[in-house]
């Protein structure tokens, strides 16, 4: 995806096994997994944290700002950590998804994609091998409730081909009872 450069950490904040300079896009979209799940525990964390903390305060005990704090930086580290593997992950996997431009590249082709198609790739590159019923993803993707089912089926026909077409390491699937979601391919 177009980002910013995320700068490999230093060995003070790797998990034990992470291994930054890996060329196995397998590993770094595991990784990207991993801290997903980190980032949204700490980010859920963070607001029960908060939420003691305003009820400390009005009753004397609890956690303190202090503790706040340090969540609000760890959770900052994450979100850092989880930038690096996506943007890890899109390299080795030769990929380049520009979300303003609504272009992506792979194997020196440049694709021109429709907003709805664009916001739906985004949305399914940033979560690999998880899977979303079509619900899930009108709502969560295009915070669009509006739009049917069959829409979305209408812009998963399109994506999946211009995925095939540009021989791009993933496939946008369908599972019975899990939904939609994109795999990528060794």
């Amino acid at each position: 995806m177009a980002r910013a450069t995320i700068a490999a950490p230093t060995d003070a904040y790797l998990i034990p096994g992470e291994t930054p300079d890996s060329d196995d896009p397998e590993d770094a979209r595991q990784w990207v997994t991993i801290y997903r799940e980190l980032v949204t525990f700490a980010e859920r964390s963070l607001k029960r944290l908060r939420s003691d903390v305003k009820a400390g305060n009005a009753i004397g005990s609890g956690p303190s700002d202090a503790d706040e704090l340090w969540m609000e930086t760890h959770l900052r580290r994450l979100q850092s950590r989880l930038e690096f593997w996506e943007q890890r992950f899109w390299a080795l996997a030769g990929l380049d998804l520009d979300v303003r431009r609504r272009t992506l590249s792979h194997g020196g082709q440049r694709l021109r994609l429709t907003r709805r198609e664009t916001e739906l790739l985004a949305f399914l590159a940033q979560r690999p091998g998880q899977f979303y019923a079509a619900g899930q993803l009108v709502n969560q993707a295009w915070h669009a409730p509006e739009l049917s089912e069959e829409q979305l089926r209408t812009y998963v026909v399109r994506l999946r081909r211009h995925l095939s077409s540009a021989k791009v390491p993933a496939r946008l699937v369908s599972e019975p009872r899990r939904g939609y979601g994109l795999v990528f391919s060794a």
